[in-house]
Parts: structure tokens; C-alpha cells; sequence
């Protein structure tokens, strides 16, 4: 058989085989190349900004793919607020030398005009400790353009038109900004356009670290309005609507609030024939293109004076605002040991979820159950308002004429800069019948059978062994058990040598075996950085055990994960909507947080890592 002259000889699959693994090795090995120094190196996409516009921060790991720790970013919270991040991976192969590399995007929104130094980014890899180059970032007022803009060619369309901060911005209005502790501010989040806005998202709430917050039920469809500021035309919508309740006193920081709009605009073109055919042929200057624009609020400073001492009532609630008090029985008269139904019920206005029962001393004769709560309340321009009602179950165990203690209830009323003691009369009650002594509150306990007269036998209380004659061994549970023991440690033996050669063999199985358990582990370490001073580390060690155990559930690496594609692979897995949305929530927080300027409260950081233990419960059970 002769082959083509010019055309090398085939040597077989192997060769292609060895090929495919090597490279397949070389884009799945974790750490570092031999070879290759490991770097570290942080870039901005762009130096200068407007006010609103968006910004990415890149971090940049050359040599290899994956972090010891995560990133510790500098403060930024003066001037930007963080919006998300995500990480991407690459693999390059020239001439035969790999080089792998992993970059982090931190995606920032620009909240304060003014030049501001980024500080280095510390990073931990490969069992070193990098620190990159400190940056500079110009923010100015007026806006910018997206990077890689710059003037299109004769006869090809041009980039669409810059939306300035004057075209596009949000303003936080407190309706008072010096309050009294407890005392409501009504927060309205306004968006201020004179372009044509086609949908908005909220990239980022703002923290509610020192307050209680109460949202407004607002329109799905925002109410616009048109109103001239500073002598310009505006369409103006209130987004947010809040009712906060300072909890502590000093000076509280309103975090902004931040969106990205779709806007259309025209597009402007450098070709004159534009001008004549544009208008028929150009779809675009008929329609106008969708860009994105972002904005954000500014922060507002609240002042919170403490409530004076002074004056301060024995059964002070806490609460600042007006309320009443009525206190009722469903009947007054009933015989012993049947039910009654105690009725207290406040009304006013001010924080009244936070509102404790009251403290009521009840009659030695009466068994009091704690008491059921519910609410009725509504969000209004002047705070929250409403009623909450306590309803007690009372059994009286003796007849007689009983009196249920009145009911008093302090509170401070801004308006008049005092104290004020809201107060319920006592109720009586008339109970006829039979006590009963053994339901009486303090009634002695039943004790041990007593002998009534000498020639009643003690009845024995002690349980006798009974034997039945003629038993035999076989008769034994024991016999069995000693019996059947060997045959279940070898049994037992097999079963475990088959799951550890499994465990051995099978690294997807061995990864999903184990995810719980090192999840637990270190949402147990993330429990005790919880109360300590260091806020970040307690969101990033929540983070890593989120992000760990979903990557061992499904056999992947945590530093290459793409959300789309983790959502997608969950859904495949069984688990469900509700769940993964809700995972996603709280890595994205976790994410916010760990970047944030103020570390959240440490009974804020313990609500949210039962939220994280939570979710990891509800995947692990329902991914098979």
C-alpha cells in the first residue's frame, strides 16, 4: 500500500488521545504551574467617572486559579457603592508554555464627585501574600463616556448620546432630619429624569444598620409626576418609600440607594446624508437606541438625640409617638375553672411592633396562659399606626369577686417633648361555683400511695420479674444477638470497605459526600467570628461555605463559577426556584456586605447566618 507523497504518516489515536489529556489537565489543575510566577495586579476599566455611572475594579492573579482567601478590598464606601462581582477564568497555551491566570470583577457605582485614592488589594495565593499598586479615580459631575467610545467613521452610526447626572439622578428625602431616638423619619427615595426611562432596576438597597424599617406599599407602576427644579423640567416618580425608626441615638448615615436605567436616546451621526435619508431608512433615528445609565442617591446624615431621662416613667415602652390603652373581658361572670378571655388593645402611632406585653400581676386563684398577639396596622405619611391587641386566656380556680389589675403604659410623645402614661382601669370578675384544689396554682404535688386503714395491703408499686418455667436458650434475646453479631460486622465491614474504595475512586461522589460536612464546618467558624469586631471576615467565611458547598455538590471549582450557569445546573440538579433564588440573595449579600463601609450589627450577623444555614438545608435537600 502506497500513501501521498507530502502528507505525513498517521501514528494513530494515542497521540491525540495524550494530547487531549494533557490539555484537558492543564485547564482543570488548580494550582500553580511550574514555571510560572505567581502575580497579582489590579486594574480600573476606566480612570474617570460622572456621578451615578458605573465602574469595575479588576483583580487580576496570574499563575493560578484560585485564591487561599479572598480578596481584601480597600474602603471605598466614601465614594462609591458596590453593586456586585463575578470571576472568570483563562487558559493560555504559546509555543508550548501554559499560563493560567483568574481575574475578579468588583462592579462599583459612583456616589460623590471628587478624586479618590484606591488603595493596594491584598491577596492570598499559591501560599503567598500579594499586594497590588494603589489607583486613582476622578469623579466628576459631568458625564463620561463608556469605554472605547470615541467618533464613528463617515457613514456608520455613531455612539448613542452620554445620559449625564443632570439627566438621570435620584435624591433621599427625610421629611425631618433631627429626631428623637425611637422617633419615625419618613424617607422618600425620588427619581429625577428628563430622558425617556424604559425600565429601572434597584442595583442596591441601602444598609439599615441602626434602624427599624417599615416600607411604603407603593404602585407597581410609579405615579409620575411633573415638576421644575432648580428651572428645569422634570418627570419625577417616588421609588422607595420607608418609615425608619433610629434605635440607639448619634448621628446615622442614610446609605444611597442605587439603580441602572434602560434609557432610549437618539443617535447622533457625522453623515450629512444622515440628515436627508436617515429619517426613512435608519430605523434607529426613528426609535432612538436603549442604553444603560446608572444613578444613585447621596448619602443623608440623620441626627438622633437620646430621650431625656428625666421624667422617665417605672413602665416606660420605649415607644415615641401617641397611644391608648383599653383593657376588656368577653364575660364577667363565669364559674370556677371555666375559661375567660382577657382583651388589652393599644392604639396610636409610632413603632408598634416593637411594643412587649405588659407586665400583670393576676390574683393567686387565676391561671394565666401567655398571651396571643395580633396586629392591625398601616404605613401612612406620619409612620406606622394602628392597633396591637394581647389576648390572655384567664381560668380562675376559686369563686369569689376577682380583680384584674389595670394596665398602665408610658411613652413619649415628640410633639410635646414629654413623657405620658397611657392607662386601662382594673376588671372585676365574678366567679361562683367550687374551688378545686388540686388546679390551684401552688396545690401540693400527689405523692406516693398512702395506707387508708391497717387492714388494706400496701399496694406494691415495684414491677416483679416473673420466670417462665422450662425456659430455653433459645428463648434469649441475647443468644441472637451474640449469635448474629459476627455476621453483621462482616456485613458491616463490606459495606464500609465498598463506600471508602468509592470515596477513593470517585471524587464527585467523595465531593458530595463530604459538602454538608465541611459547610458545617465552617458556618461553625463563621458563628464565631459573628460577635467580633471584624464584620468582613464573618461574610466572607459565610461566603466561602455557600459558594464550597454548591461547587462539591456539583463537582466544580468555587473560584470559576459563572451564575448563569450555576442557576441552570442547580435547576437540573431537582433543586427548586424559590430555593436558588434565595441563595443567590444571600450571596449577593454576603458579597455587599463584605465590601461595605459600616459592618452590620452583630444581632444583624446572626439573623443572616441562620438565613445562610437556612438555604444550605433546603439545597441539600432537595439536589439529588
Amino acid at each position: 500500500m502506497m500513501r501521498r507523497p507530502g502528507l505525513p504518516a498517521r501514528r494513530g489515536r494515542p497521540v491525540t488521545v495524550a494530547a487531549l489529556g494533557w490539555l484537558i489537565g492543564c485547564l482543570l489543575a488548580p494550582g500553580t504551574l511550574a514555571g510560572q510566577e505567581v502575580t497579582a495586579s489590579a486594574h480600573l476599566d476606566r480612570g474617570e467617572v460622572g456621578v451615578g455611572q458605573t465602574f469595575t475594579l479588576n483583580v487580576v492573579l496570574d499563575g493560578v486559579q484560585r485564591f487561599d482567601q479572598d480578596p481584601v478590598l480597600p474602603d471605598m464606601g466614601a465614594f462609591a457603592a458596590f453593586l456586585s462581582s463575578g470571576t472568570q477564568s483563562s487558559v493560555r497555551i504559546v509555543n508550548g508554555q501554559t499560563t493560567v491566570s483568574l481575574t475578579v470583577q468588583y462592579r462599583f457605582q459612583a456616589t460623590m464627585e471628587g478624586t479618590f485614592e484606591i488603595g493596594p488589594v491584598t491577596v492570598e495565593a499559591g501560599g503567598e501574600t500579594l499586594t497590588t499598586e494603589p489607583l486613582s479615580l476622578r469623579v466628576s459631575s459631568a458625564p463620561q463616556p463608556a469605554p472605547g467610545a470615541g467618533g464613528a467613521p463617515a457613514g456608520q452610526p455613531s455612539d448613542p448620546e452620554t445620559v449625564g447626572p443632570d439627566d438621570l439622578f435620584i435624591v433621599a428625602e427625610p421629611d425631618k432630619r433631627r429626631v428623637r431616638e425611637n422617633e419615625p423619619v419618613i424617607v422618600e427615595y425620588r427619581l429625577f429624569t428628563r430622558v425617556n426611562v424604559s425600565s429601572y432596576g434597584v442595583t442596591r438597597l441601602p444598609g439599615t444598620a441602626g434602624f427599624w424599617v417599615e416600607e411604603f406599599e407603593l404602585p407597581q407602576q410609579p405615579q409620575v409626576e411633573q415638576v421644575v427644579r432648580d428651572g428645569v423640567a422634570y418627570a419625577t416618580a417616588v421609588i422607595r418609600k420607608v418609615a425608619l425608626y433610629p434605635t440607639g441615638p448619634g448621628t446615622k448615615t442614610l446609605e444611597p440607594l442605587a439603580i441602572e436605567a434602560q434609557v432610549r436616546v437618539q443617535r447622533r451621526s457625522r453623515d450629512p446624508f444622515d440628515d436627508v435619508f436617515g429619517g426613512f431608512f435608519n430605523r434607529s433615528s426613528l426609535f432612538g437606541d436603549v442604553v444603560t445609565a446608572g444613578a444613585a442617591s447621596r448619602p443623608v446624615e440623620i441626627d438622633v438625640l437620646p430621650l431625656p431621662a428625666e421624667g422617665r416613667p417605672a413602665d416606660f415602652t420605649g415607644l415615641v409617638g401617641d397611644l391608648a390603652v383599653a383593657s376588656s373581658v368577653d364575660r364577667d361572670s363565669l364559674a370556677a375553672n371555666e375559661a375567660v378571655t382577657l382583651r388589652v388593645e393599644v392604639s396610636g402611632s409610632g413603632n408598634l411592633k416593637a411594643l412587649a406585653p405588659p407586665e400583670l400581676a393576676f390574683p393567686p386563684t387565676v391561671e394565666a396562659f401567655p398571651p396571643e398577639v395580633s396586629d392591625r396596622l398601616r404605613t401612612a405619611d406620619a409612620g406606622v399606626s394602628g392597633t396591637r391587641t394581647w389576648e390572655y386566656v384567664l381560668i380562675p380556680r376559686a369563686p369569689g369577686v376577682l380583680t384584674i389589675p389595670g394596665v398602665d403604659m408610658g411613652y413619649y410623645d415628640a410633639a410635646a417633648d414629654r413623657y405620658e402614661i397611657a392607662s386601662a382601669g382594673p376588671v372585676e370578675l365574678r366567679v361562683t361555683g367550687r374551688a378545686v384544689e388540686d388546679a390551684l396554682p401552688g396545690a401540693r404535688a400527689r405523692g406516693s400511695v398512702e395506707a387508708l386503714r391497717s387492714d388494706i395491703r400496701f399496694i406494691r408499686t415495684d414491677t416483679p420479674r416473673f420466670r417462665r418455667r422450662g425456659e430455653t436458650l433459645f428463648d434469649h434475646a441475647w443468644f441472637w444477638i451474640v449469635a448474629l453479631a459476627p455476621v453483621g460486622m462482616v456485613a458491616g465491614a463490606a459495606g464500609l470497605r465498598r463506600r471508602r474504595d468509592r470515596l477513593a475512586g470517585d471524587r464527585a461522589y467523595a465531593r458530595d459526600r463530604r459538602a454538608a460536612r465541611v459547610a458545617k464546618k465552617r458556618l461553625a467558624r463563621a458563628a464565631g467570628l459573628a460577635g467580633g469586631d471584624d464584620a468582613r471576615a464573618f461574610y466572607a467565611e459565610t461566603g466561602q461555605a455557600l459558594e464550597g458547598f454548591v461547587a462539591d455538590k456539583l463537582d466544580t471549582s468555587a473560584a470559576g463559577m459563572i451564575r448563569d450557569d450555576l442557576r441552570a445546573a442547580l435547576l437540573h440538579r431537582g433543586a427548586r426556584e424559590p430555593a436558588v433564588e434565595e441563595y443567590f440573595a444571600v450571596l449577593e449579600a454576603c458579597d455587599r456586605q463584605r465590601f461595605a463601609p459600616v459592618g452590620a450589627e452583630i444581632e444583624e450577623r446572626k439573623a443572616f447566618l441562620a438565613r445562610a444555614e437556612s438555604v444550605l438545608s433546603a439545597l441539600a435537600g432537595e439536589l439529588r
